[in-house]
C-alpha cells in the first residue's frame, strides 16, 4: 500500500487539516452544550466531545488541499473551545446561551483568531509565494530500491540530489546561500513520521551531491520518503520529494 506523505508545514499539510476539523468539531460541541443538547457538568461528560473531535479530525486529510488553509484560525478556535469544555466539566462554571463562560469564550476566540491568524499562518502554513521556488532540483533515494526487502533495525538510506546540493543538517539564516537549492538539507519520513537524521562532511562552502543516513525501521511494509528543503528546513514550492516502499523483515 502506498500513501502520500505531506507531513511538513505548508499548503496541503494533512496534520493541519486534521487540527482544523478537530477545532470545528470542538466548537460545535461547545454550542450543543450551551443550548443544553448535551450535558457538560462533570469530567465524564468530556468523553463525547473529545472522542467526536478525534473521529472528525481523521476526516480532515481527505480535503487537506484546502482545509489546511484554515490552520491560522483553527488553532486558536480549537484551543478556546477545548478550554471552555474543560472549564464547564471540571469547575462550577456553566455553558449556557448567555453565561459568562459562553460569552467569554466567544470573545476570546474572536480575539485569538484575529490576533494570531497571520503569525500562525506565516509560521505554519506559508503560502507558496513565501516559499523558496524550486528551479531544477531533484532528490532521489538511490538505496534501497523501491519494493526491496530489508532487515529490521537501522537501515542505510542513500540519497542523491541533482540540480542542487546538500549542506549541513541545519543552516542558520545568515549562512544560507543566494541559491536556495545549494547547500540544502533533507527531511526524512517513515510512514509519514519525520525521523531525525544526521550526516557528516557536507558544509555550506563544500556541499555534497549525496549522503547516507541511518533510518530505524520495524517489521512490515514501510514507506520511506525524503524531501529536499532549503538549508534552514523551509520546503520548496513545489516540494522536492522522493518515496520508496520496502518490506522490512
Amino acid at each position: 500500500m502506498t500513501t502520500v506523505v505531506l507531513a511538513h508545514a505548508g499548503p496541503g499539510s494533512t496534520w493541519q487539516a486534521a487540527v482544523v476539523v478537530a477545532a470545528v468539531a470542538l466548537t460545535v460541541f461547545v454550542g450543543l452544550a450551551a443550548i443544553g443538547r448535551i450535558p457538560m457538568r462533570e469530567p465524564a461528560d468530556l468523553l463525547v466531545p473529545l472522542a467526536g473531535a478525534v473521529i472528525a479530525s481523521s476526516l480532515g486529510p481527505l480535503g487537506h488541499v484546502w482545509i489546511s488553509d484554515g490552520i491560522g484560525w483553527g488553532i486558536p478556535l480549537g484551543a478556546v473551545a477545548l478550554l471552555a469544555l474543560l472549564l464547564a466539566a471540571l469547575t462550577p462554571l456553566e455553558l449556557a446561551p448567555a453565561s459568562p463562560l459562553t460569552l467569554g469564550s466567544l470573545a476570546l476566540a474572536a480575539v485569538g483568531m484575529f490576533m494570531l491568524y497571520q503569525p500562525l499562518t506565516v509560521a505554519l502554513h506559508p503560502p507558496p509565494d513565501m516559499l523558496p521556488l524550486r528551479d531544477d532540483s531533484e532528490v532521489a533515494i538511490v538505496s534501497p530500491d523501491d519494493g526491496a526487502t530489508v532487515d529490521a533495525g537501522d537501515l542505510d538510506v542513500v540519497v542523491e540530489v541533482t540540480g542542487g546540493s546538500i549542506g549541513p543538517v541545519r543552516s542558520a539564516l545568515e549562512d544560507l546561500t543566494l541559491d536556495a537549492e545549494e547547500a540544502g538539507s533533507l527531511a526524512v519520513f517513515v510512514d509519514g513520521d519525520r525521523i531525525p537524521v544526521e550526516w557528516d562532511g557536507c558544509t555550506v562552502a563544500d556541499p555534497c551531491d549525496s549522503v547516507t543516513v541511518s533510518v530505524p525501521v520495524g517489521p512490515g511494509e514501510r514507506q520511506l520518503a525524503v524531501e529536499f528543503v532549503r538549508g534552514d528546513g523551509t520546503p520548496f514550492a513545489p516540494i522536492v520529494i522522493d518515496r520508496v516502499t520496502v518490506t522490512v523483515e
